[in-house]
């Protein structure tokens, strides 16, 4: 995950490259990001940064700047260069999002086919190989927001208690069933605590690209301007921006600063948009997977309901075999395993590994319905 001073940082670059120069720019920007502060380290044993082999798109991005101010390029067209250079990297950015969130629902799907081969024999877990997607997601996802997560997992691990008792104790449910309320109860639990957090974030993101105009437009417009409210993480860090541009006064930095910033929100803009789009998707395989085993659940009801007669026991003793091949018992907790890792991974490319963790109730929830069928 790339923290958004990193981005802030290449911001800061593209601003004051054109007037202070490249190895001000880069000083000012390796103050904030790590990957600057490599980049200066090297810079002091190379005479031009275009020997440099390492530093990614941002070794690029010093080069191609270095070039106009060397050359004696007017400020305000190096300046729109490298500001259009930092576009292309953004595109790019989001380019690789968009194909990282792609292959996870192919993956997903795949998971899916895999997991359903607990009719020949698969293991029933095999769901859970979903959780190994995480890194792809979280390798390109952006953090806008610091949560806390210690109290909604004691609240979940509290919410967990409480299902396992009652389960056991007090409704005596089959092995399988009380699993899944358990479950359940825990993804309870930590919704309690952690969905007030991201519900802040939501309200305080959906008003954030207003604000964020507002105050760097008053930079141009009023003689009292007002800073960025700091309610989000990006605000918070765009403050900085807005400082050096109130105390550089003159309109032409004014001006280039509200063109880098406008660039920077709509991309985060487009990166949280790609989440939200891409990321109901990933959960089609599993809804087609609870769709499926219902018609096979319905379509064998009669051998269902002659081993419920010869056991009591509910369904953690039903040994039918639908169509001859599988265990009802292994088809229930590969929808579990499947259902559980979906979901976090369905959160996780939303937003967050704790908004999957809340959905939990909302994907096992179809699970219990099959259950109680029988």
């Amino acid at each position: 995950m790339t923290s958004i001073k990193e981005y802030i940082a290449d911001l800061i670059f593209v601003i004051k490259a054109p007037e202070d120069g490249t190895d001000l720019a880069v000083s000012e920007a390796s103050r904030l990001s790590k990957a600057w502060f490599k980049l200066s380290m090297l810079l002091n044993v190379v005479t031009t940064p275009w020997l440099l082999r390492r530093g990614g798109y941002r070794r690029e991005l010093l080069s191609y700047a270095h070039s106009f101010i060397a050359s004696g390029t007017d400020p305000d067209v190096a300046f729109m260069a490298i500001l259009n250079k930092l576009n292309n990297v953004l595109n790019s950015k989001l380019q690789w999002i968009n194909a990282s969130l792609t292959a996870v629902i192919i993956l997903s799907i795949m998971t899916g086919v895999l997991a359903f081969m607990v009719i020949l024999g698969a293991p029933p877990i095999v769901g859970l190989i979903n959780l190994l997607y995480i890194p792809l997601i979280h390798y390109y996802q952006i953090e806008l927001a610091k949560y806390d997560y210690v109290k909604p997992m004691i609240s979940g691990l509290a919410g967990l208690g409480i299902g396992l008792t009652v389960s056991q104790l007090l409704f005596k449910l089959p092995a399988l069933m009380t699993a899944t309320v358990s479950i359940i109860a825990f993804g309870l639990g930590f919704a309690v605590l952690y969905m007030p957090q991201f519900l802040k974030f939501a309200r305080d993101y959906l008003g954030m690209y207003g604000r964020v105009s507002k105050a760097f437009g008053e930079l141009l417009l009023v003689h009292d301007p007002k800073p960025p409210t700091p309610r989000t993480l990006v605000e918070r860090e765009l403050v900085q921006l807005w400082d050096y541009a109130y105390s550089r006064g003159s309109r032409d930095v004014v001006e280039r600063v509200n063109m880098v910033v406008d660039s920077f929100m709509n991309f985060i803009g487009q990166v949280v948009r790609s989440g939200f789009v891409y990321g109901p998707f990933i959960a089609v395989s599993y809804a087609l997977m609870l769709a499926l085993v219902a018609m096979l659940l319905a379509l064998h009801a009669p051998a269902l309901a002659s081993s419920a007669v010869s056991s009591a026991s509910g369904i953690s003793s039903a040994a039918s075999i639908i169509s001859g091949l599988a265990n009802v018992n292994a088809i229930f907790t590969m929808l579990i395993a499947l259902g559980a890792s979906t979901s976090v991974i369905v959160g996780k490319a939303m937003h967050s590994i704790g908004l999957g963790i809340s959905l939990l109730p909302l994907f096992l929830a179809p699970v219990i319905a099959l259950m109680g069928w029988l």
